[in-house]
């Protein structure tokens, strides 16, 4: 991808069926350490992912690109995940990416022009004193819209939504979108939260979903209809404003990456498809220890996620077995939502913890 320097990002006020999977990473396959070992651009690292980390145009305060910038770490949520390392500056800005996903969108099925990317975000526990934000974002084929995105950052773990559109008074631009009065939308401290975002190629509306944001997701009308999504990257950026200037360095860890496209809405969908009481069961419950599962369909369970009550991802277990347990003996007591992927969709249950 060309790096392009995107407009200017300015801050404004608020405003059922599973879908193709195109893509998905979760980055337990990779090694733990440095990603890459060239941070322009030009030399793939592990898992064929390109990394460019910039300190910025002269003038700039930013000194701490590196290849280890980009990192695989043991990630708390019983796997890997990636650490992206903010700038220290205030200038420059840091991406992952992957060739070739335009040939897994022109191999999409006909009619499926919503293009959904879901994924699990640490923003860290909000005490930096770090302006970087952290994020995903879709690009088109130059390289200079962010069809849909999202930024949290590393001060606040305020949650942003990037979109390129054209607000009122305003000329067309990448935009980031505050999602509700200040303080806005903040992410859970420390522990892993699910973020979707699409855009839809036919309309150019863009949605986002995730904790603190309602059911039905939040949308903006973008200014990129008929743009076809050409990339997906990871990316870091300063935050640095003239009032108050950025001088410190921020990670956070992203994990579990999930790319569909779908002709409706299954944004962090998890009632895809009917795995009912009679053909899908997780007990004992309430329990004390550990939980089986089993089904009766031959579905090949991929992971199970448990949310407690705020939304907050609290446990992620992989696995490929159509019944076996799991342990909810490190969990408190109290009320959680067992989210089960499998082959043949998601489904969720709600299970109490003794």
């Amino acid at each position: 991808m060309k790096k392009l320097l995107l407009l200017p990002i300015i801050i404004l006020g608020s405003f059922s069926s599973f879908g193709q999977v195109l893509d998905q990473e979760d980055f337990d396959a990779l090694i733990l350490g440095n990603i890459a070992t060239d941070i322009t651009g030009a030399a793939a690292g592990q898992g064929d992912y390109f990394v460019f980390a910039s300190n910025g145009a002269a003038p700039t305060t930013t000194s701490n690109s590196a290849v280890s910038n980009v990192q695989i770490v043991a990630d708390g949520n019983d796997s890997q995940g990636l650490q992206i390392t903010g700038v220290n500056g205030d200038k420059g800005s840091r991406f992952m990416w992957k060739d070739g996903f335009v040939d897994l969108w022109s191999g999409r099925t006909a009619g499926n022009n919503i293009i959904e990317l879901e994924v699990d975000i640490n923003p860290g526990d909000g005490t930096s004193t770090s302006r970087n934000t952290f994020g995903v974002s879709i690009f088109n084929a130059a390289g200079d819209r962010v069809l849909a995105g999202f930024n949290v950052r590393a001060a606040t773990r305020e949650l942003f939504f990037v979109v390129y559109s054209t607000p009122t008074g305003n000329p067309v631009g990448s935009y980031n979108y505050s999602l509700a009065a200040a303080p806005g939308i903040q992410l859970p401290a420390d522990v892993f939260s699910r973020i979707g975002i699409s855009y839809n190629k036919t309309t150019g509306v863009a949605r986002i979903k995730g904790p603190g944001i309602p059911a039905a997701g939040l949308t903006v009308n973008g200014s990129a209809t008929g743009t076809d999504p050409a990339e997906i990257d990871y990316v870091s950026f300063s935050g640095n404003v003239v009032a108050t200037p950025n001088t410190s360095s921020a990670t956070m860890v992203i994990d579990n990456l999930l790319v569909k496209a779908s002709s409706t809405d299954t944004l962090l969908n998890v009632a895809s498809i009917d795995l009912s009481e009679n053909n899908f069961s997780i007990y004992p419950n309430p329990a004390k220890n550990v939980i089986n599962f089993s089904n009766n369909v031959n579905a090949i369970v991929d992971a199970i996620e448990l949310f407690d009550i705020n939304g907050r991802i609290v446990k992620s277990v992989k696995l490929n077995a159509t019944q076996g347990q799991f342990s909810v003996s490190d969990l408190a007591t109290g009320m959680y939502m067992v989210k089960i992927s499998t082959t043949a969709g998601t489904v969720t249950k709600k299970i109490v913890k003794h």
